[in-house]
């Protein structure tokens, strides 16, 4: 729509600018000099637009991402944060609601994903990971196993550096969840309380979990407030 109306614009521009020449009975080198002038500033408005286009696109992106996420988020804490239901329930639970949609026919769960679906429900429900001393190591010893079984069990997690991003991604999500519930709070007191050690691992982390800064995100959520008042 907004380069149909460039184009309208642009043509209404030189016509007009032809008329302009003919009435003030300019030379043929003044009239292609104005009408040139006027061809770079028509340019500059297109790319401009694009511009404006592009940065609306992206952010109408992050705005639906960031909707997905505090929805998931809101989900996941109804269901975890229910102390009245076993971890086995919680645990049926979430993988109901990690079922996809209009899914007629129960598919068997192996013992893996099992295993990581336990896991990730006792963990954000006991939230270790508060300790920032909570790793790889400590992960292995909190779900009771030898680390070749967790290996075996969750093989996507044998090596110790993606284990170290599934728990700050966990820190992540606890820290927007607490961005959100405590606006009031800083967020450096936030940060210390999700076990993270310092700003830059924080923001890092966030980044790489929800593809946007912190301060996009308290941005968002700001804007997501006011309107609702």
């Amino acid at each position: 729509m907004m380069i149909r109306r460039n184009i309208i614009v642009t043509a209404s521009l030189l016509l007009l600018s032809t008329q302009f020449c003919h009435a003030h009975v300019h030379t043929l080198a003044e009239a292609d000099g104005i009408i040139v002038i006027l061809v770079v500033i028509v340019i500059v408005l297109l790319v401009l637009g694009g511009i404006v286009l592009r940065q609306s696109r992206i952010l109408r992106q992050r705005n639906e991402q960031l909707r997905r996420i505090l929805n998931a988020l809101d989900d996941y804490r109804a269901i975890v944060g229910n102390g009245e239901l076993s971890l086995d329930e919680q645990e049926e639970m979430v993988k109901q609601k990690q079922s996809p949609p209009k899914k007629t026919k129960a598919v068997q769960i192996d013992e893996d994903h099992a295993f990581f679906v336990k896991m990730d429900a006792r963990v954000n429900k006991e939230k270790p990971f508060t300790d920032p001393d909570f790793d790889y190591y400590a992960l292995i010893a909190f779900m009771g196993v030898s680390q070749d079984e967790f290996c075996e069990l969750v093989p996507r997690y044998k090596d110790p550096e993606r284990t170290a991003d599934y728990i700050n991604s966990l820190r992540a999500e606890y820290a927007a969840k607490l961005l959100m519930e405590h606006t009031e709070d800083s967020m450096e007191n936030i940060v210390s309380k999700c076990g993270f050690k310092d700003m830059a691992a924080f923001n890092s982390a966030f980044k790489f979990s929800f593809g946007i800064t912190p301060s996009d995100y308290m941005n968002t959520i700001s804007r997501m407030f006011k309107n609702k008042v």
